[in-house]
């Protein structure tokens, strides 16, 4: 109700008693589109008025920390001049306050919401046309302001619907209107319920209304229907009640803003669980290929000398099936023994990937329960304090930046290494731009397998006192090497750099970078085994 006509009729009556004979000390503005007027008084008050056109407001502070830095004056002339009294429009929402000197205005009128000050010529807190100046200055020329509470003349209302009134008086708003039906029954005179509510507005205390779990919150006036389902909190004044309003938004936006940054957290890291828990129960159910790899290591070296270099497959008698004939695939461009040792390496790692498979499931369905448990417990309308709890244990950072880098990071493939190295990959050209222009910092590695097409590849260097291990390197490397297409080669040279060296020429297409300098490393194309796949 803050924004209706009789709020602010009242509220003028009351500033008029406590500013009047007051002297400006000082008009600032830190923020576009508010205005502090500071007053020199021992009790430090401090008038600020928000043009905002969705949320304009004037109102009577104790308190202002003002910048030291990065804030503009506005309106020297009335400096150092007292304030008279303070006044409101007849049929509209306009403040005019008084000075020795000049008028100033508060004149709330949707995008064109500003403060006016008068004196020879009229200038604007925000910039307007000099058309619209000339506009201005006629209006509040013509405009009739008093320091009285302005009910309409029974006389003339008397027996008309409160839409009739409206239509004559359009300065009352939705908001009495509402409360005017509310109030009625099948006899009453409409009139006579306005004039009632009227003089409730001019009596009775003002209320802050709120709605503990909706977040929902209005500033109004004692025995008002329209917010009888809401919680009430009586004042002796609207600048009181105001000042607590503006408090107890600022909280509810604040547990709101928290609450969403939650949601989607979780939302997030749930699917990312479901993901990791799907893939892992397929190399579960799948099973450990460790004696098939090994039977064919063993067979390959039992049959050593029949295995000529350059071939792709051979058939040889499967001595651990009754003599029956198997095919085995061969690198053609390994060496016999190179081949044997092959399988045998991908024995000993099928092995050690079911055993992680396996022990990395229970810890995904462990964190998927943590998260569900957590999703319960935003379900139940917590607290404020209960939310910064929840953030911390889920080491949500509450800044824009983050929400930032959380969004875009889901636009990548993610990899953890050793449980601790986060590695992204990008997908395509464009995202593998978005990937290194715009999510990496300066000090992640950069990777890329040479001379071939592929993905871009950031290690992720959270401190950068920490130095990353040769290993880790590799490991990335071998994974920017599987992401290209030399995936299938025995060996791959990759490139790989600090972010800060690789840079984006103009004209380059999506996907191309130059680097300022690089090293390499030759690794084998693969998924490091001690590495976990946590989103597509």
């Amino acid at each position: 109700m803050y924004k209706s006509y009789y709020y602010l009729n009242r509220l003028t009556l009351e500033l008029s008693n406590i500013l009047a004979g007051k002297r400006i000390a000082n008009i600032f503005s830190q923020e576009k589109d508010r205005l502090i007027i500071q007053l020199d008084d021992q009790d430090e008050l401090y008038l600020e008025i928000s043009v905002n056109h969705s949320d304009p407001y004037i109102n009577l502070r104790n308190k202002f920390s003002r910048a030291k830095k990065n804030t503009i004056g506005f309106f020297s002339e009335l400096v150092n001049n007292k304030i008279k009294e303070v006044l409101i429009a007849s049929d509209d929402r306009i403040i005019k306050i008084v000075t020795d000197f000049g008028d100033l205005f508060f004149a709330i009128r949707g995008k064109h919401t500003n403060i006016f000050f008068n004196s020879n010529i009229l200038s604007s807190f925000k910039n307007e046309t000099k058309d619209n100046l000339t506009l201005f200055k006629q209006e509040f020329e013509t405009k009739f302001f008093h320091n009285s509470f302005n009910i309409p003349d029974p006389d003339v209302i008397e027996g008309k619907s409160i839409a009739e009134i409206r239509q004559k008086y359009r300065f009352i708003g939705r908001e009495i209107e509402n409360e005017v039906n509310i109030r009625k029954s099948e006899n009453d005179i409409e009139s006579d319920i306005l004039l009632t509510v009227l003089q409730d507005i001019f009596t009775k205390n003002a209320a802050v209304y709120t709605n503990e779990n909706t977040g929902e919150i209005h500033v109004g006036f004692n025995s008002l229907k329209i917010y009888s389902m809401f919680e009430r909190q009586l004042f002796d004044s609207t600048i009181k009640a105001f000042n607590y309003f503006l408090i107890k938004r600022y909280q509810y936006e604040e547990k709101n803003n928290k609450l969403k940054k939650i949601i989607s957290y979780i939302d997030r890291e749930l699917k990312k669980n479901a993901s990791r828990l799907n893939n892992l129960q397929i190399v579960i159910e799948k099973g450990s290929q460790e004696e098939e790899y090994n039977k064919i290591a063993n067979l390959l070296l039992i049959n050593l000398n029949k295995i000529h270099s350059g071939i792709s497959e051979m058939e040889i008698d499967d001595i651990y099936s009754s003599g029956s004939k198997i095919k085995i695939k061969l690198d053609s461009k390994l060496s016999p023994q190179k081949n044997v040792d092959r399988y045998f390496e991908k024995s000993r790692d099928s092995k050690i990937n079911f055993e992680k498979s396996s022990n990395l499931f229970l810890s995904a369905k462990n964190e998927f329960e943590r998260l569900k448990s957590y999703q319960i417990q935003i379900e139940k309308n917590p607290t404020l304090e209960e939310i910064n709890l929840i953030m911390k244990e889920l080491k949500i950072k509450d800044d824009e930046k983050q929400t930032f880098n959380e969004d875009i990071e889901s636009k990548f493939k993610h990899y953890l290494i050793e449980k601790k190295y986060h590695v992204f990959v990008g997908k395509d050209s464009v995202n593998n731009d978005l990937l290194t222009t715009r999510f990496a910092k300066q000090n992640d590695f950069w990777f890329h397998a040479r001379s071939v097409s592929g993905s871009h590849v950031i290690l992720r260097v959270e401190n950068t006192k920490d130095v990353v291990p040769k290993s880790i390197l590799k490991k990335v490397a071998s994974l920017a090497a599987y992401h290209s297409k030399a995936k299938t080669a025995g060996v791959v040279p990759v490139s790989y750099t600090l972010k800060k060296y690789v840079f984006k020429r103009k004209g380059q297409p999506a996907g191309q970078v130059s680097l300022l300098k690089e090293e390499v490393l030759l690794v084998k194309p693969e998924i490091p085994v001690d590495s976990e796949y946590l989103t597509e």
